[in-house]
């Protein structure tokens, strides 16, 4: 039977991410991460031209990239919660006697509602991506270094403020394409990459986990 520290060790073993700060996600061999948040667009309610004008404009935004980026699309149940608890406070302060029993009517069918279906949010991400130029060490020091997947590499702070400097200005150009869309980025910080990198490895306690920052984004 496998000892609670050797289980640890091997699931650590698949997450590739050194550390995270300053708003930057450093793999386990170096490589660096940004991750925009970007709103969404209802493309169906879009008259034909528009719909086609959106692809065209899209297809340049791809077609001027000189890096590749990654596109992450996220579901989950949605918290109407906090929803709620307004919704309670606002029939707990009504004086109107039919109005606190219509907004009470309401609140029940919210909830009968969120007991019969599930009421999916998606969230989506561009992640921009850097690799600095003193890793390209060639495929046989890519290989000696992965033999060891617990090191941790350890960047001194003046090539740190130099790459991400060249990381963020990458951002910066993706995030300047996307927002010609009509759509909303925003430069997720070392707190919301934690959130969404916790999320993402514990898909199953994704309800309970409330991002005090992450939330406070609107990408509606």
């Amino acid at each position: 039977m496998a000892t609670a520290q050797s289980t640890k060790s091997s699931t650590l073993g698949f997450v590739e991410i050194s550390e995270i700060r300053d708003s930057t996600i450093i793999l386990r061999e170096g490589q660096m991460r940004a991750v925009l948040a970007v709103s969404s667009a209802n493309f169906a309610l879009k008259s034909n031209e528009e719909k086609e004008m959106i692809i065209g404009t899209f297809q340049g935004v791809l077609n001027s990239l000189e890096f590749p980026i990654q596109i992450l699309v996220q579901s989950r149940k949605l918290d109407l919660n906090p929803y709620i608890e307004k919704l309670k406070q606002l029939e707990d302060s009504q004086t109107n006697d039919l109005l606190r029993a219509k907004m009470q009517e309401y609140i029940e069918y919210i909830k009968e509602m969120l007991s019969t279906i599930n009421i999916m949010n998606k969230e989506f991400y561009v992640i921009v991506g850097y690799e600095p130029v003193s890793l390209k060490e060639g495929v046989f020091g890519r290989f000696f270094r992965a033999l060891n997947p617990t090191r941790i590499i350890k960047q001194k702070q003046e090539d740190f403020i130099r790459n991400r400097k060249l990381l963020m200005s990458r951002a910066d150009k993706v995030g300047g394409t996307f927002a010609g869309l009509d759509l909303k980025v925003d430069l997720l910080n070392t707190e919301q990459l934690i959130a969404l990198i916790y999320n993402s490895y514990n898909p199953d306690t994704l309800e309970s986990i409330r991002l005090r920052d992450v939330s406070s984004i609107d990408v509606s």
